[in-house]
C-alpha cells in the first residue's frame, strides 16, 4: 500500500519537479562514481583543484548525502504533503536545492581554477543555474504554504 502511495505521489508530482529529480539523481550518480577508491582526481589535470579542496571520498559522500536528502524531500513533498511534516517539504526542497548549488559551485570553481580546459565548464555552471531556479521555485512554494497556514487553510 505504501509503495503504491509513493509511486502515485512521485508520478503525480514528477512533471512539476522534473529538474529537481534529475539533478538529485546526477548528484547520487556522480558520488557513486567517485566513491570506490580510485585516483580519478590525481590522474587528471581537470580535477586537480578539486583534489586540493577535498578528497574524492569526501566529494563522493557529500554528493550522495545531498542527493539522497533531495530525493527524500521530493518523495515527502509529492506523497505526504497532507501530513504535518509535509507542510515543511517545500522548505526542505529549497534547502536541498541550495545545498546542491553549493556543490555545483565548488565543482565549477574547481574546474575553472584547474590548469586544463574542460567541457565540464559548460555543464556544471548550467547545473548550478538550474538549481538556483529550483531554490527560487521551492522558496515560492514554501511562501505559498506559509501563507495558506497563516490564513488557516
Amino acid at each position: 500500500m505504501i509503495i503504491l502511495r509513493i509511486y502515485r505521489g512521485i508520478h503525480d508530482h514528477f512533471p512539476a519537479r522534473r529538474s529537481e529529480w534529475v539533478l538529485a539523481g546526477i548528484l547520487v550518480a556522480w558520488g557513486l562514481i567517485l566513491l570506490p577508491p580510485s585516483s580519478a582526481f590525481a590522474e587528471s589535470l581537470v580535477w586537480a583543484q578539486m583534489a586540493v579542496m577535498a578528497s574524492e571520498q569526501t566529494w563522493a559522500v557529500t554528493a550522495i548525502a545531498i542527493g539522497l536528502f533531495r530525493l527524500a524531500a521530493l518523495i515527502v513533498n509529492g506523497t505526504f504533503s497532507s501530513t504535518w511534516y509535509g507542510r515543511w517539504s517545500p522548505h526542505v526542497r529549497s534547502l536541498a536545492s541550495f545545498l546542491s548549488c553549493f556543490l555545483w559551485l565548488q565543482i565549477s570553481f574547481g574546474l575553472w581554477a584547474g590548469s586544463a580546459t574542460t567541457t565540464g565548464l559548460a555543464v556544471y555552471p548550467g547545473l548550478l543555474v538550474l538549481d538556483l531556479m529550483n531554490v527560487v521555485a521551492a522558496a515560492s512554494d514554501a511562501g505559498q504554504m506559509d501563507r495558506a497556514q497563516k490564513d488557516g487553510c
